[in-house]
C-alpha cells in the first residue's frame, strides 16, 4: 500500500518535470498560461491542479521537445478541446464574433439609451410666463 502511494507520488513529480532547455522550459510555460484547464473555470493549466491539467503540462513539453511551434501545440489542443481551451481565441470564423460580441453589446445598449432619452423627450413646450410684467416686486 506505501509502496503504491510513493510510486504514484513520483509519477506525479515526473509529470511537472522541467524541461532542461531554460528557453524551451519559459515557451512551455507561456503556453500553459494561454491554455485553459478544461475541468477548472477559467484556471490556466500552469496553475490547475487537476488530473487533467498535469497530463496537459506534460503534452506540452513533450511537443516542444518534438520540436512542434506555439501555434502546432495551441492548434494540438484547439483540435481537441475547441476554441473554448484558448485564453486568447482565434479571430477566424466564430472567433470573431467572440471578440465583437461585447463591443456591438455596448453599442446596442448606447443606442437604445440614447433612443429612449429622445424619443421621451418634450417638444412641445409651452412657454413660462414673463415675470417682467411691470409690477413691482412686494
Amino acid at each position: 500500500m506505501i509502496g503504491g502511494l510513493i510510486f504514484a507520488l513520483l509519477l506525479q513529480a515526473q509529470a511537472d518535470t522541467p524541461l532542461p532547455n531554460g528557453g524551451e522550459e519559459a515557451r512551455a510555460q507561456s503556453l500553459m498560461r494561454e491554455i485553459r484547464c478544461v475541468v477548472c473555470e477559467n484556471e490556466p493549466v500552469s496553475q490547475s491542479m487537476a488530473d487533467i491539467a498535469i497530463d496537459m503540462r506534460r503534452t506540452i513539453r513533450n511537443q516542444i521537445q518534438q520540436g512542434k511551434s506555439d501555434d502546432e501545440v495551441r492548434g494540438f489542443f484547439r483540435e481537441r478541446y475547441g476554441n473554448y481551451v484558448l485564453f486568447r481565441p482565434p479571430i477566424d470564423g466564430a472567433g470573431i464574433l467572440l471578440w465583437v460580441f461585447p463591443f456591438l453589446l455596448l453599442l446596442g445598449a448606447g443606442g437604445a439609451i440614447a433612443f429612449r432619452m429622445f424619443r421621451h423627450r418634450h417638444r412641445d413646450l409651452t412657454p413660462l410666463p414673463d415675470d417682467r410684467s411691470g409690477d413691482p416686486a412686494p
